[in-house]
């Protein structure tokens, strides 16, 4: 966890550039970057899940009964674990759009042949006085992609929790 809070010491886009910088642009790159520096969030998200889950009744019960730490691991911590490491990375789908977006906007991301909504906000700027639904598009695209995976998350949140079920 503390290679953890090195990478999250860190702005997430400032280090996206930097790292993009040093290995080129593109959009291999831009998923490479993306990935690398994305996992410190999800590895403390799935670690806090755990450490919740391994304090529950049945996980004492479990090991009381004589089950194994691999048995009690699979049937039960990393089952009731799972659920928020789903939900988190759904959300942070909708980050990482955002990220390629700006990424590709400022001409660091994914280049000219390839479709990116950044660059099509980039190209639409010169004509915004005359043509503004060249730069508007693309931003309502950005916009209800990213809604569209939180509501996703948020719905897989409500779906996967087990606390909101016997509500």
């Amino acid at each position: 966890m503390r290679l953890a809070d090195v990478f999250l010491a860190f702005p997430y886009t400032l280090f996206v550039i930097v790292m993009l910088a040093v290995i080129g642009s593109g959009i291999q790159n831009v998923f490479i970057a993306i990935g690398v520096l994305g996992w410190p969030s999800i590895a403390r998200v799935f670690r806090s899940a755990i450490l919740s889950v391994k304090e529950n009744d049945y996980v004492d019960a479990a090991r009381s009964m004589g089950a194994s730490d691999a048995r009690i691991i699979v049937r039960h911590i990393f089952p009731n674990s799972v659920a928020s490491i789903v939900v988190y990375a759904t959300m942070n789908i909708g980050s990482a759009i955002l990220t390629e977006a700006a990424l590709s906007y400022l001409g660091m991301g994914v280049t000219a042949p390839n479709p990116s909504w950044g660059l099509l906000i980039q190209d639409g700027q010169t004509y915004l006085a005359t043509q503004p639904w060249l730069m508007i598009m693309p931003g309502i695209a950005i916009l209800t992609t990213v809604l569209a995976f939180t509501l996703l998350g948020d719905g897989l949140r409500d779906a996967l929790d087990v606390k909101m079920k016997d509500a």
